[in-house]
C-alpha cells in the first residue's frame, strides 16, 4: 500500500536589511544610503550681470532721458530649470524705499531675467525733475530663494531746455573761422550741451558750463548760411531749436585754382547733358585726396539767365578768374553746334552756390571774337593763365582751331580784360608726337602755385593711341608765337578709345598735376600722377567713384 503527502510551495527566504549589508560589503559594494538616493534639491544662485538698456553703470549715477529701460539680471541654479524672478524699482531718495515698481518674472536658469519699465511710470515716478531710482534682484525655486542682488542705480531725466538765445555775430567771411555766444533763456532746465548744424552740415555737440553758456565756432560756407542750434539736457533730451541766418561776406584771399566751393581745395566741374549726368553744370567737391564728393550740386540750375539747364549742352566749362576778382568764375563755350563759336562768363559766388547769370554778373563772348585768320572758331579751349607774360589780373586762354584745308594750330588767346581777349596768335609748338594734328588731342589745363605767382601745367591726350603727355611751365610769346614749357611722358595706352570728359587739377595737394575724367553712368575716376620723368612714364595711383544726382 502506497502513501502519498503534499507539502505547500518552497518560500524564498527574506534577507533583512543587516544580512542586505552584510551580503553588499563581502561583494565589495557600498551601501546606498537615503539621503543619495533622493533627488537633490540645491538653491539658486544671487542674480548676477545686472544691466540696463540704455547703458548704465551699476554702482554709478548714468543719467538716461525720456526712454523706456530694460533691466536685466542673470539667473543660474546647479539644478537647472525654469526659477522665479523678483524685480523691484524704488526711489533712492525715500526713507520707506517706496516700490515704484515691481514684478515676478520667470527665466530658465544661465538665461537673462528681462523687465521693461515704461517711461510713462519713470515720468510720473520723476515728478518733473531729475531722480535717482535704485534697483534689485533675488531668484528663487520650489524650495529656496536667494539674497537680494547687488543694489543698482540710474537717474532719470524727464527734463527738457527751453529754446537757446543765439547771440547776433559780427560781420563774417566765407571761409573764416566765426566764433558764436550761446546761453539759455533762464527758468528752465539749464542744457549740458548744444547740438548745432550749419547749412547741410553734420550736427556737432559743445558742452555749455553750469549756467548753460557755450561758445560755437563755425566757418561760413556761403553768404547766406542757416544756423541751427538745439539745447540738450543731461539725459540727452532735446529742447526747442532756434536758427540764425548768417550773411558773410566773399573772402578777399584769391581763390585757389578750380576751387568753386571756397575751401582752398580744387573742384570737378563737369557739364550735364551726357555720361548719365541731368543738363546743367555739375560741380562735385574736390575732397582734397583726390576724389570728390559723390553727391554734386547742379550750379547750372539756371541756365544762361533765360533758358533752363539744358542750355548747357554741348558745352565746354572752364573755371579760372575770369572777371578779375578772387573768386573762381565759370567760362562756358560751344564748340560746335547751335551755339558755335559763342560763350558767356558767369561771376561765381565763392560758396560751391548755383550760379547766377544776370546782367552785371555775367558777360557773353559774341560769336566769332575768338576766330583764327581763316576764319575758324576753335574747337577746344582752356585756361592759360599768365603765360603771356602781360599781368593783365585776367587768364589767358590756349586753344585748338583750324579745319583740315588750313591744318590745325594751338592757339594763344591773350585777354586784356573781363570777358575780352585779343586776336588768336598761332604758337610754334607741334603735338606730343611730333606732328599738328591738333585735332587729335585733348587739353586740359592747371594752375599751379610758384613762390612767382603760378603757372600752367597742360595734358595732353591723344584718344586714338592712348598717349598721355603733361607740359608744365608754359610761357608763350604772344608776338613770335613762341611757346617754352618743361615735357613729361606721363602713360602709354591711356585709356584708348574712351569717350571722357577731362578737368586737370593739384587733385591732391602735392604740387604734381592730375587729371579727373567723366565717364557714362557719372563714372568719375582720378589719376594721380607722381615721379614725372623725361624719360618714363609716371607713377599712376587710380580713384574711381561714381556721381549720384537728385
Amino acid at each position: 500500500m502506497h502513501s502519498t503527502s503534499s507539502t505547500g510551495p518552497r518560500r524564498r527566504p527574506v534577507l533583512t536589511a543587516a544580512a542586505l549589508g552584510l551580503l553588499f560589503a563581502a561583494a565589495g559594494i557600498t551601501q546606498p544610503t537615503a539621503a543619495s538616493a533622493a533627488t537633490q534639491d540645491n538653491p539658486p544662485a544671487v542674480p548676477t550681470d545686472l544691466r540696463t538698456s540704455p547703458a548704465t553703470a551699476c554702482e554709478g549715477n548714468t543719467i538716461v532721458g525720456v526712454t523706456d529701460v530694460s533691466l536685466y539680471a542673470k539667473v543660474s541654479d546647479p539644478d537647472g530649470g525654469t526659477l522665479g524672478v523678483d524685480v523691484v524699482l524704488s526711489r533712492h531718495d525715500s526713507d520707506s524705499g517706496d516700490v515704484i515698481a515691481q514684478a515676478q518674472l520667470s527665466a530658465v536658469s544661465g538665461t537673462n531675467a528681462v523687465y521693461l519699465i515704461r517711461r510713462e511710470v519713470l515720468e510720473s515716478a520723476a515728478g518733473g525733475s531729475l531722480t535717482e531710482f535704485d534697483w534689485k534682484v533675488r531668484a528663487e525655486d520650489s524650495a529656496h530663494t536667494t539674497d537680494w542682488s547687488t543694489t543698482c542705480h540710474f537717474s532719470f531725466d524727464p527734463t527738457r531746455p527751453g529754446m537757446p538765445v543765439i547771440a547776433e555775430p559780427g560781420a563774417s567771411t566765407i571761409g573764416q573761422p566765426l566764433s558764436i555766444a550761446v546761453s539759455t533763456p533762464g527758468g528752465g532746465t539749464v542744457p549740458t550741451r548744444y547740438r548745432y548744424q550749419l547749412n547741410a552740415g553734420g550736427p556737432v555737440d559743445v558742452t555749455a558750463d553750469a549756467t548753460g553758456n557755450a561758445t560755437i565756432t563755425i566757418t561760413p560756407t556761403s553768404q547766406t548760411n542757416l544756423l541751427s542750434v538745439t539745447g540738450l539736457s543731461a539725459g540727452g533730451n532735446y529742447g526747442e531749436t532756434a536758427t540764425l541766418h548768417i550773411i558773410s561776406a566773399p573772402s578777399s584771399t584769391k581763390q585757389a585754382d578750380g576751387d568753386l566751393s571756397g575751401d582752398n581745395i580744387p573742384d570737378l566741374l563737369t557739364v550735364g547733358g551726357r555720361n548719365g549726368l541731368p543738363s546743367g553744370l555739375w560741380l562735385a567737391p574736390g575732397t582734397g585726396e583726390g576724389g570728390v564728393g559723390t553727391s554734386p550740386t547742379n550750379i547750372g540750375v539756371h541756365g544762361n539767365g533765360y533758358g533752363p539747364p539744358s542750355y548747357f549742352d554741348g558745352s565746354t566749362a572752364l573755371t579760372g578768374r575770369f572777371t578779375g576778382g578772387a573768386r573762381q568764375d565759370v567760362l562756358v563755350y560751344f564748340p560746335n553746334g547751335t551755339y558755335a563759336g559763342i560763350g558767356m562768363i558767369i561771376a561765381g559766388n565763392g560758396d560751391g552756390s548755383p550760379l547766377n547769370p544776370v546782367s552785371g554778373n555775367s558777360f557773353n563772348i559774341p560769336r566769332g571774337s575768338l576766330q583764327d585768320i581763316h576764319g575758324d572758331d576753335p574747337v577746344q579751349l582752356a585756361h592759360a593763365g599768365n603765360i603771356s607774360g602781360r599781368g593783365t589780373g585776367f587768364p589767358d586762354l590756349v586753344g585748338i582751331s583750324g579745319d583740315s584745308a588750313n591744318g590745325y594750330a594751338l592757339n594763344l588767346y591773350a585777354s586784356g580784360f573781363a570777358a575780352g581777349v585779343f586776336y588768336p596768335v598761332p604758337l610754334n609748338a607741334t603735338t606730343p608726337d611730333g606732328t599738328t594734328d591738333w585735332n587729335d588731342w585733348t587739353v586740359a589745363t592747371t594752375q599751379l602755385p610758384t613762390p612767382g605767382g603760378g603757372s600752367t601745367a597742360m595734358f595732353l591726350w591723344n584718344k586714338s593711341t592712348g598717349e598721355l603727355d603733361l607740359w608744365e611751365n608754359l610761357a608763350a610769346d604772344a608776338e613770335t608765337g613762341d611757346l617754352t614749357y618743361t615735357a613729361y611722358p606721363v602713360a602709354t595706352g591711356w585709356n584708348t578709345g574712351a569717350a571722357l570728359n577731362l578737368r586737370a587739377a593739384d587733385a591732391n595737394g602735392d604740387g604734381v598735376p592730375d587729371l579727373w575724367a567723366v565717364s557714362e553712368g557719372g563714372t568719375v575716376t582720378t589719376d594721380l600722377f607722381t615721379d614725372l620723368s623725361d624719360t618714363a612714364p609716371a607713377t599712376v595711383t587710380r580713384i574711381t567713384g561714381t556721381l549720384t544726382t537728385p
